[in-house]
């Protein structure tokens, strides 16, 4: 796991979980931390793409870390938002999920899932096909798209399904902004987590930072990050 500090001296911290192969080189990561950066210190981080166990790979460096942060912000996008919703520190303040990976929406029958889950490796030969530039949002780069993950692992798939089988309940002050076209995740799970009027709905892809509405949505977004479900 790799934690990225953006420093342009804000005084006041959020931590950024960015999504499953979201890297800060990729040019619509960096607009999104840029902007974050006008009014906080950002710590981003950068999830590990193939893992065996959720707790232990994501969740508890998240954790540690968070618990040497003091007081901030958490923004956190897909399975940067299913890692986020287990945690739980001391100085967390809002919390704000960009299409969390509550659950996935995969052109996979269930049992098909499972099955695929049952095998006993962690190869990850399962093909994505689900991460495409038209998927991401109509900004998202080439080289982005080239290297955002191609496959999965059994192994992954089992620990990506315990852990949104077992979510907490939401907090009170949660705040989700997702795309009801989302292709990546599913925004069903968004409404049956959360309440209406503490989600933002926006118009592109999976990834608001790289769809075309980014510019009229970023501004509430950091709202939402400053104050709560009150902003929207």
């Amino acid at each position: 796991m790799q934690i990225r500090v953006f420093d342009d001296g804000a005084d006041r911290d959020c931590l950024l979980v960015l999504g499953w192969g979201n890297r800060c080189r990729h040019e619509t990561v960096r607009w999104l931390v840029d902007r974050l950066a006008r009014e906080y210190r950002v710590h981003a981080v950068e999830l590990p793409t193939h893992i065996t166990d959720f707790e232990r790979e994501w969740l508890a460096p998240v954790e540690s870390y968070a618990a040497d942060l003091g007081a901030f912000d958490l923004l956190a996008h897909s399975a940067g938002g299913l890692t986020a919703a287990r945690l739980d520190a001391a100085g967390l303040g809002t919390r704000v999920y960009l299409s969390p990976w509550w659950d996935s929406d995969l052109p996979i029958p269930r049992p098909v899932l499972e099955a695929v889950a049952a095998l006993p490796t962690s190869r990850p030969f399962v093909p994505v096909g689900t991460l495409t530039r038209d998927a991401l949002g109509d900004l998202a780069t080439e080289r982005q798209v080239a290297e955002a993950p191609s496959a999965f692992s059994p192994a992954f798939v089992r620990t990506i399904m315990r852990a949104q089988g077992s979510l907490p309940p939401a907090r009170e002050d949660a705040v989700a902004f997702c795309s009801l076209t989302d292709a990546v995740v599913d925004p069903r799970a968004v409404g049956a987590r959360l309440p209406a009027d503490s989600i933002r709905l926006y118009d592109g892809g999976h990834e608001l930072f790289s769809s075309t509405g980014r510019e009229e949505t970023v501004e509430a977004v950091v709202d939402a990050l400053r104050h709560g479900p009150s902003a929207l």
